[in-house]
């Protein structure tokens, strides 16, 4: 065959038709006006199902699904392509076995020569595999990870829609603001596989729980939140026991069994807010009150909650300014040999001078100041001016300086320690460090290594208030501490309760032991010094030995404040 004759070939009707019959990636036929199939190709066998002899003859509604014909779409899409000239969507079409598939699909009008309408050419493709794709990155961008929970977009989507479609009076939106319980702590102790795995069993139970008008989703972290639309108050009260039975049974995790535990906060829209932030927010200072709570863990919002709220803030905010400004300042309390006269150190104390609030008590500025991140600040400054005051002194004894969690966690802690001895010239034996077990938590192994290099600059270093709390034996193995100092609450009770005097006997026998002093705190009558004294404990501090005074005053401790003034500041 020339060369002429292939052109001719190829280009001819029939090589056309070949063409177009052999294409799989795309289902190309023609439709006749009525839209009977006229012809069909490998591409429509491959998507649809139908050999040609059991299509071709047949409407091509049988594409759509029941409910699309009786909508009487497909003659609907006829007239559109006619009418515009072609006709293009996406939606579900349906093969010969009865399975769906994603379409896209073109509907071309095709006329003879002279003007007349002989037919619609129809091409469709399978998208299927992309609109999978496509939910499956929607759904990512709208859900968590970890969970499967709604993420926050989400949910503050579905919380917008359910507030704006309210029917006041009738109806209420109820948040509900979830934090878990000791979730670090099982991070710490477990690792992060089952911290993981945790909040992966708890979103299972949460997505099995939510029912209509409801929803749950992880804002991030061990933070949930839910909502749910209300109309009586026995609704809510059914919501939060699922949640909580939800977050409070026991999860069988592959290394260990965990029994949870969640604190809640509820609010009301409009009844406690009058848009989504403050909702959010309000039930967010509920959660936070049942997170400080022991014994209550569901916590209804009040109004009073958004005043100590402020007035937090308020105070977080005097504390920088506290700082700039000078308003704090120390004072210093004795430590004293229980036998004998001997003082063997003085504790630091904060004090806080506000313009005009007056004094205000450690107790009820040092946890805003944890919570707003000055404490570390404070602490330095603390650690500043104490060894600079008692290089002062004509006598040489220890001054004992607390150090906070967040101190702790400081990895600057050594080197800050170090130039503050060098800047003031306090030697390092006459510092001690103070830390409670509390404050070793956060981060234990990192906590107990920056304490050893501290000891090995020549600085001591005691457990505060042993016995409350968290005090273990594990810590007192794991650290060489050079003294421990027995909580106050069993010297309040050492001439009443035989089971505190049992209990300072035993941690003095330990301390003896493990060749560690003991201080006894709180010691304010001379009852509680004899029986210390009894029982072998060398050293004290209370208001029998000196009450808090500035260094100015250390001399002149006849004239200190009162003992219930100092109860009241302290």
């Amino acid at each position: 065959m020339s060369q002429q004759d292939d052109l001719t070939e190829y280009s001819s009707a029939n090589a056309y038709r070949l063409l177009v019959q052999r294409i799989k990636d795309y289902a190309i036929y023609l439709l006749r006006p009525d839209g009977v199939v006229a012809s069909w190709n490998a591409g429509a066998r491959r998507f649809k199902g139908y050999a040609d002899e059991e299509i071709i003859g047949q409407h091509y509604s049988v594409f759509y699904e029941v409910a699309d014909r009786l909508a009487g779409l497909p003659e609907t899409n006829l007239a559109i392509a006619l009418r515009e000239g072609k006709f293009e969507d996406e939606g579900w079409r349906v093969r010969k076995d009865g399975s769906r598939f994603w379409a896209h699909v073109v509907i071309d009008p095709i006329y003879r020569e002279d003007g007349r309408l002989l037919g619609f050419a129809k091409i469709t493709r399978d998208r299927t595999e992309q609109l999978e794709t496509s939910e499956k990155i929607l759904f990512m961008a709208r859900h968590d990870a970890m969970t499967g929970l709604p993420n926050r977009v989400h949910f503050l989507e579905r919380l917008d829609e359910v507030m704006s479609a309210l029917h006041p009076g009738q109806q209420q939106v109820a948040v509900v603001s979830i934090d878990l319980d000791g979730f670090k702590e099982v991070n710490d102790a477990f690792g992060h596989g089952v911290g993981d795995q945790l909040l992966s069993e708890l979103g299972r139970r949460l997505k099995a729980i939510v029912g209509e008008n409801e929803m749950v989703a992880r804002f991030g972290g061990d933070e949930f939140v839910a909502f749910k639309l209300i109309r009586h108050q026995r609704q809510l009260s059914d919501f939060i026991t699922r949640l909580q039975r939800a977050l409070t049974g026991m999860l069988r995790l592959a290394q260990t069994d965990i029994v949870p535990g969640a604190s809640l906060g509820v609010a009301l829209f409009p009844g406690d807010a009058i848009d989504r932030a403050q909702l959010l927010n309000n039930a967010d200072l509920a959660m936070y009150r049942a997170k400080k709570s022991l014994d209550e863990k569901i916590c209804y919002y009040e109004a009073n909650m958004d005043e100590a709220s402020r007035a937090r803030r308020a105070m977080a905010r005097d504390l920088w300014v506290a700082l700039e400004q000078g308003q704090f300042f120390l004072n210093f309390q004795i430590q004293q040999a229980v036998s004998g006269d001997e003082i063997t150190g003085y504790e630091v104390l904060l004090r806080w001078q506000h313009p005009t609030q007056g004094l205000i008590p450690p107790a009820t500025f040092i946890p805003v100041a944890e919570e707003c991140g000055a404490i570390s600040a404070i602490g330095d400054w603390v650690l500043e001016h104490a060894c600079r005051e008692a290089v002062l002194w004509n006598l040489q004894p220890r001054i004992a300086v607390n150090l906070s969690a967040l101190q702790l966690s400081n990895a600057g802690l050594v080197e800050k320690v170090r130039a503050v001895l060098a800047a003031t010239g306090l030697p390092a034996h006459r510092l001690e460090l103070e830390v409670t077990e509390t404050a070793l938590i956060a981060d234990r192994d990192r906590a107990l290594h920056l304490l050893q290099q501290l000891k090995a600059m020549g600085v001591t270093i005691a457990m505060d208030d042993f016995g409350s709390g968290y005090s273990s034996l594990e810590t007192l193995r794991s650290f060489p501490f050079d003294k421990i100092k027995l909580d106050r609450s069993f010297i309040n009770e050492l001439e009443t309760s035989q089971q505190a005097k049992a209990f300072v006997r035993a941690i003095l026998a330990l301390g003896h032991s493990l060749n560690v002093a003991v201080l006894a705190e709180g010691v304010e009558t001379e009852a509680q010094r004899a029986i210390l004294e009894e029982e072998g404990c060398q050293e004290g501090q209370g208001y029998l030995f000196g009450y808090p005074a500035l260094l100015s005053r250390l001399g002149e401790l006849d004239q200190a404040v009162p003992p219930h003034e100092v109860q009241r500041r302290a």
